[in-house]
């Protein structure tokens, strides 16, 4: 076995909501141990299907969130087992509602004393107390209530009237597994200098209430609403557009036009070697302030104006090579099936494939995040069958 956390148990009580962070630890090396009903976990109900036939091992967002775990199918009333499971374990993770660690095996601090080194990461829609710890939620809602859709949207010249916008792909309850994952390997460092385990309570709001940007520290501060604007970060004062269409119809994104004065230079020069932009030479726009977004200057106006006039006589491509030549953090807006062609991805071995039920061909999936000089990530399966490694399980359990 392969990976940074190679040796370490981890059993998963999870669905959809907490599934990511045992992902996580499974592709860094850990055993993860995915307990489901005999129906299956819901999120084998998550489409898209291989070949859109739904099945319990058909689902392609259960492949890729469920990548090197085991799969042990347990009925509601077997608590004994799972208590044992769980007594052998390094790390515990569980979503829903609080207290439902409790009512499947016993209470965290009945635990400590049989396994004292025991972590427990509870993630949950609002946390283990308060107000609205019993309350519901979805991805959606989460993203709501915590802040960051009122942060997502549109410009008012763009789609009049037009609400806040969710970003898609569970982003919200993502968030708060990245969150949970940090958390659960700063208890095990601290396991790793006392011995004791602890109870990580991992609320998937207030991660998001961290993740608000400027939203914030504007209210906070100054009592300032930010407004929300296309395609760029949500800010207290409108800035210039960051979104352009090239003349082959795509979009790129211009994080930034020249914020240093060399860098500045570059693209002034690029822009009127080709006629665009005969005013940018005047001093006035030397100084970086004139030219930042969001201070609602003449220059950055007339900046903004001659970039479109710019994008728009170039492919997507030129302007994206060309702006990355001079130092510009600029990029082509893709499409997934684009991503999935970009080769500096597959030149770095992102990219690895998997296959499941109903795929005799391997297809690919994103793998490493990250790349361990010592430990590699490794594909070491595919997301398991339901019940796939039940037997063998229950007999590791039994001989221990």
């Amino acid at each position: 076995m392969t990976g940074p956390l190679a040796g370490l148990r981890v059993v998963e009580l999870c669905d959809g909501m907490g599934e990511l962070a045992g992902k996580l630890l499974a592709d860094m090396g850990a055993d993860v141990i995915k307990v489901e009903p005999p129906a299956g976990s819901a999120s084998r109900t998550v489409g898209p299907f291989v070949d859109d036939v739904p099945g319990p091992n058909r689902s392609l967002h259960f492949w890729y969130h469920n990548t090197n775990k085991r799969s042990l199918v347990l009925d509601a009333e077997d608590r004994a087992t799972l208590r044992d499971l769980v007594l052998r374990a390094d790390v515990v993770i569980e979503d829903g509602e609080p207290g439902r660690f409790a009512a499947r095996v016993v209470p965290f601090a009945d635990l400590s004393a049989a396994a004292p080194g025991l972590i427990i990461c509870s993630i949950t829609p609002f946390g283990q107390d308060g107000p609205w710890a019993q309350f519901r939620s979805t991805d959606m809602v989460s993203l709501a209530l915590g802040g960051p859709m009122a942060m997502n949207g549109y410009d008012e010249s763009d789609a009049p009237g037009a609400p806040p916008i969710r970003g898609h792909g569970d982003q919200g309850f993502n968030t708060g597994n990245h969150y949970a994952l940090n958390g659960i390997l700063a208890a095990l460092l601290y396991r790793d200098h006392t011995g004791r385990g602890q109870h990580i309570d991992c609320s998937i709001h207030e991660a998001l209430s961290q993740t608000v940007e400027v939203g914030m520290p504007y209210f906070l501060y100054k009592r300032e609403d930010v407004v929300r604007q296309t395609a760029r970060h949500a800010a207290a004062a409108r800035t210039e557009p960051w979104y352009y269409v090239a003349k082959d119809g795509k979009g790129v994104i211009l994080f930034g036009v020249g914020r240093d004065n060399s860098s500045w230079a570059k693209l002034r020069d690029w822009y009127q070697s080709e006629g665009y932009g005969p005013q940018l030479s005047e001093p006035r726009f030397d100084d970086p302030l004139s030219r930042q977004p969001g201070r609602q200057s003449p220059e950055a106006a007339e900046i903004s104006a001659v970039s479109r006039q710019f994008i728009e006589a170039h492919t997507a491509d030129e302007i994206y090579r060309g702006g990355q030549e001079r130092r510009q953090s600029w990029g082509v807006v893709r499409a997934p099936d684009e991503t999935l062609q970009d080769q500096h991805l597959w030149d770095r071995g992102f990219f690895v494939h998997t296959t499941g039920e109903g795929r005799k061909e391997p297809i690919p999936m994103p793998g490493a995040p990250y790349s361990f000089s010592a430990t590699p990530w490794e594909l070491r399966r595919p997301a398991p069958r339901l019940g796939e490694h039940t037997a063998e399980i229950l007999a590791e359990v039994t001989r221990t």
